[in-house]
């Protein structure tokens, strides 16, 4: 694999993680009922995945292009790491609506 791709790969490995990273920690803040902050983070997180999905785009639209892309463990990884950061993206968001209707419930509920 050569540099430009190695670039691309650990590229897209940090950022997607930053991504999964921080929709689980939405999901932490929303068990705390720190609702402003987990939108925060959400919304941090979305932003680290659009970086993400723009880093994968490139490397396909350069392999589109007539760039050789070296099929490898590494590049399989990266793509690993920007699906598991999507799919957290989802789950983060379902559960942080989730998260605030069960908050407004319990608050009806004790009143």
């Amino acid at each position: 694999m050569d540099e430009k791709q190695l670039q691309r790969a650990m590229n897209l490995i940090a950022v997607a993680g930053n991504a999964r990273s921080e929709a689980v920690q939405a999901m932490h803040l929303a068990d705390d009922a720190k609702f402003d902050e987990a939108d925060g983070m959400l919304e941090k997180a979305k932003k680290d995945l659009h970086q993400a999905h723009n880093v994968q785009t490139e490397w396909m639209s350069a392999e589109m292009n007539g760039e050789v892309v070296e099929k490898s463990i590494l590049l399989i990884h990266s793509q690993d790491h920007f699906i598991a950061a999507d799919i957290m993206m989802t789950v983060a968001t379902q559960y942080l609506g989730q998260a605030k209707r069960l908050h407004a419930l319990e608050a009806k509920v004790n009143g």
